[in-house]
């Protein structure tokens, strides 16, 4: 179901916009702005969590198609970005565009976030997971693998969408890849875990913002034909309009920063 949806979106953007975009929501910062923007915003804003990324190396966990890691090599030069995600399709266009793009310093390997079986104990100075952890059935072993490959001192951040209610998924949503967690399950898991939490932040209303400035999104085809570009808009309406209810009823926007303890 997953990949089926991936897919859909894959194609959506090649339809609409004439390449790949983000996978995450965007962040508002002006009227008129592109959804590329909007993304890239939105990931300038998780970063400004971290420390300076020149020099660091940066894992991003759930990287998808790969278009996040790419402009943060590009945009803020550390020294290695290496992403992982759990769909081969993904990891694919991110090899390619990185290669069509000439970066060095920057790799992609098929991983589980639950796992990092790639990543090799303490050997990232930073770390960053954007819309990508509610997939996650367990996402207790992921920050434990975080833990693990992060160096003393090593700073996190995350970017999830939250349970309001707290509740566990349920049997649907599961089958839908879908274990959206509650925030006290994030303050206990990260208490157990002895990191030390920088940032907790809602920042559901900036995003539902940016879903009410999208009149600029949909008005040009960038090539596409007239069918393709009709069915990418259709899907990307309808999810805009699906984010909309999801964030105004049942789900919040959060981001949580950490550290892990320079004693281990």
């Amino acid at each position: 179901m997953l990949g089926i949806f991936y897919h859909a979106m894959h194609r959506a953007y090649q339809g609409v916009f004439g390449e790949q975009h983000m996978l995450h929501y965007p962040l508002y910062e002006k009227s008129g702005q592109s959804l590329m923007e909007g993304q890239r915003r939105f990931t300038d804003y998780c970063l400004s969590f971290l420390p300076p990324l020149d020099g660091k190396r940066l894992l991003e966990v759930g990287c998808g198609n790969g278009v996040q890691a790419n402009y943060i090599r590009s945009a803020y030069q550390p020294s290695y970005v290496y992403g992982i995600d759990i769909s081969e399709m993904h990891i694919g266009l991110a090899r390619d565009e990185a290669k069509r793009q000439g970066f060095a310093g920057i790799d992609f390997a098929v991983d589980d976030a639950q796992a990092l079986r790639t990543a090799a104990d303490e050997s990232f100075d930073l770390a960053i997971c954007t819309e990508s952890a509610h997939h996650y059935p367990d996402k207790t072993k992921f920050l434990s693998q975080l833990k693990r490959v992060l160096r003393p001192g090593g700073r996190f951040v995350i970017a999830d969408l939250l349970r309001r209610d707290g509740k566990p998924p349920s049997a649907i949503e599961r089958k839908m890849f879908l274990y959206h967690w509650g925030r006290e399950h994030y303050d206990q898991a990260l208490d157990r875990l002895a990191f030390n939490v920088v940032a907790r932040e809602d920042f559901t209303d900036r995003v539902l913002k940016a879903f009410d400035a999208t009149d600029g999104w949909f008005t040009e085809r960038n090539g596409a034909s007239a069918p393709m570009y009709l069915l990418g808009r259709v899907f990307g309406q309808g999810l805009i309009k699906l984010y909309t209810y999801q964030l105004t009823h049942s789900l919040q926007y959060f981001i949580v920063a950490g550290e892990k303890p320079s004693a281990g």
